[in-house]
């Protein structure tokens, strides 16, 4: 492909309609705000989440404030894998007709882990052009997380665009999100809303029947990691392997990962076990969560639950399951607790510690609160939520600690900030 073919605003002076009409994610106010800034900017996350389409709300910004057309420079290492010296080189001579070290230059570059050794090449073109801004994308986290992070510590910030949040799902509609005391009015067109947003978490999803937006997770999203990306991003074989395990989470959302049991019963080493669950995290098409432990500073690598990313991934028809399964996907939570026959679904751990049980029925009573109240003694802390399906918001005074009982809908739309 010619340079062009990525950069139609060169010709026009704006980026296509389609594109331009799409709703912004919630993280574009940030990503605008830092284009002023000397930072590499890096947005990773599941394919098919907006990546392309932020990168271009972000370009089309920049067009608008006066910048010129060339000088904004848009490449896509998953359609055309060339050398980043020579798609630089061919930028320089061909559009700009002068070095990017010359003035202020915006270069993005999609998918970039697709480049053999990205890193140092991005750190060399950083270090060497003090007026060239780079904001990046990509779709599998290892080498983005981990080497990028060694190699580009101090000159890159990371942004995790996650698939739509409820919130985001309900702008999206061009719906409004109620203020806190409004939610009754809206509350059953919301709860109408959940039910649709558990299989449309992706932006092109939201206008497809129930059987095609399935079909667009599992085949342009989940396939295409399993069978395509995996393979060529971790240099693996074995995909069968990454399927099976897919699919095993896929439909027993919150299952408790064995690995020795995994191991036995799949007749695979528990290393390529181990392996292949982490090339799935890493790629985002599951979350761990795991066991937290003694003064719940430390966490075990044993006994951790694993759940698809959002719940349009999930295979599973137990409506206990996939409901934990979103709230864990909203609250990105990392943690749960279990000690002999207490537990609680998710512990968030920020400036202070949030213990949140997960009640797929209207009616709590006080037997659901028994791992909840056990975790606030152990933990030292005074406040819990229950996010129950249904029935009204109400708050319960236990043993010394507030349990505040939400249901979903609230949960989601007004009750976090």
């Amino acid at each position: 492909m010619e340079l062009i073919d990525f950069n139609r605003w060169w010709e026009t002076g704006a980026i296509d309609r389609v594109t331009a009409s799409m709703k912004r994610r919630d993280m574009f106010p940030e990503l605008k705000e830092s284009l002023e800034s000397r930072f590499i900017e890096i947005i990773i996350g599941l394919r098919r989440v907006g990546k392309t389409v932020l990168m271009h709300q972000l370009i089309s910004y920049l067009l608008n404030t006066g910048i010129d057309a060339k000088r904004i420079f848009y490449y896509a290492f998953d359609i055309e894998r060339k050398d980043l010296g020579k798609v630089i080189n061919e930028y320089e001579e061909k559009i700009l007709h002068d070095r990017i070290k010359e003035g202020r230059v915006f270069l993005f570059f999609d998918e970039i882990h697709k480049l053999e050794d990205w890193e140092n090449k991005v750190k060399v073109l950083y270090d060497l052009n003090p007026g060239v801004k780079l904001i990046l994308s990509g779709s599998a986290s290892l080498n983005l997380m981990k080497k990028s992070r060694e190699s580009l510590a101090g000159r890159a910030r990371f942004h995790y665009l996650s698939p739509l949040s409820f919130k985001e799902f309900i702008k999206f509609r061009g719906e409004k999100i109620p203020e806190l005391e409004e939610f009754e009015i809206y509350r059953r067109k919301l709860e109408i809303r959940l039910g649709e947003f558990m299989y449309k978490g992706f932006p092109e999803t939201l206008e497809m029947e129930e059987r095609k937006a399935r079909e667009y997770v599992r085949e342009l999203i989940a396939e295409r990691i399993i069978y395509r990306d995996i393979p060529e991003t971790f240099r693996i074989d074995d995909f069968e392997i990454i399927r099976i395990l897919a699919d095993y989470i896929f439909k027993n959302p919150g299952i408790i990962l064995n690995i020795e049991s995994l191991s036995r019963d799949l007749g695979r080493h528990k290393n390529t076990i181990r392996n292949a669950l982490n090339y799935l995290e890493l790629s985002f098409l599951i979350k761990r969560v795991s066991n937290l432990r003694g003064s719940f500073l430390s966490t075990s690598r044993k006994n951790r639950k694993a759940y698809p990313l959002h719940p349009s991934l999930s295979l599973s028809k137990d409506e206990d399951m996939n409901f934990e399964c979103l709230v864990r996907s909203e609250t990105n939570a990392d943690f749960y607790w279990r000690q002999q026959s207490h537990e609680v679904d998710f512990v968030l751990k920020n400036e202070k510690v949030i213990p949140i049980e997960v009640k797929n029925k209207e009616r709590i009573n006080k037997s659901d609160l028994k791992g909840l109240l056990k975790f606030c003694s152990i933990a030292k802390t005074n406040e819990g939520f229950v996010v129950s399906r249904g029935g009204d918001e109400r708050s319960i005074e236990a043993d010394g600690v507030r349990i505040e009982i939400v249901p979903i809908s609230r949960f989601l739309s007004v009750q976090r900030e």
